[in-house]
């Protein structure tokens, strides 16, 4: 990832930190080297093969089949930039953790359930790496209402604005605003090597569908979740992570 971490090097974090305050997003153009890119993709590929052409996601560095996917979230460069956007965004020091990183790759027939679920991440910024995004129907963009709550700081705050969201008719009324184009909410076409970054704790965001025969793959890397030392959290915890979506 040289030629990366060179693009990382000339990048302000205070500049992309006002960008998503600003636009909801920021975007570094041409992140990952073509070379690496299309290992990516071709390790999606046969992913998605591999499991009858339907969903497929990874949780984790480890499993990434030696593409720049398994090395990028130990890089010191991308690694540097995060915590300064952090620090940046938040007006204090990130603290001393590494990522959740998710890879999602959306095909056949389970695409649409895993689409078009407005959601906060339980993490406050996201790192988002497109891998393939589909050639033809609908795009598969990204929907980000930008800044609609704080960082709370409690975790029961934050497990009321989830139940206030994940249920069928909040659900329903975002998906009406955005068919609206309701002027706040942002649809967000994604360039596969792009590097793409977000307040997905105080966004509401989720991915449009992508048809059966295409494949939407997405590299996510969440960093600083608040509440990590939360009791009540602890207590709750689930295997699976709702910041798995976008």
């Amino acid at each position: 990832m040289i030629e990366a971490a060179r693009t990382l090097a000339a990048l302000l974090p205070a500049d992309l930190a006002g960008r998503i305050e600003k636009h909801g997003y920021a975007v570094v153009d041409g992140f990952v080297p073509p070379d690496e890119l299309r290992k990516a993709q071709a390790f999606v590929r046969g992913a998605v093969a591999r499991n009858g052409g339907e969903y497929v996601g990874f949780s984790g560095h480890e499993d990434l089949g030696g593409t720049f996917l398994e090395r990028l979230q130990a890089d010191p460069a991308f690694v540097g930039l995060c915590r300064g956007i952090y620090q940046e965004g938040n007006g204090a020091p990130a603290p001393d953790v590494g990522f959740y990183q998710i890879l999602r790759c959306l095909a056949g027939t389970q695409a649409k359930r895993h689409s078009m679920r407005f959601h906060y991440d339980s993490y406050v910024l996201t790192a988002l790496i497109p891998i393939m995004m589909p050639s033809h129907g609908t795009k598969g963009n990204l929907i980000i209402l930008p800044q609609t709550r704080p960082i709370r700081k409690f975790y029961g705050a934050n497990l009321v604005d989830k139940i206030l969201v994940d249920n069928r008719l909040s659900q329903v009324l975002f998906k009406y605003a955005y068919g609206r184009r309701w002027g706040r909410m942002v649809s967000l076409e994604l360039k596969p090597g792009n590097l793409y970054f977000f307040w997905g704790y105080r966004s509401l965001h989720t991915n449009e569908p992508c048809d059966a025969d295409e494949i939407r793959s997405t590299a996510l890397f969440h960093f600083v979740d608040p509440h990590a030392q939360s009791s009540l959290k602890r207590m709750m915890r689930t295997p699976a992570e709702p910041s798995a979506r976008a």
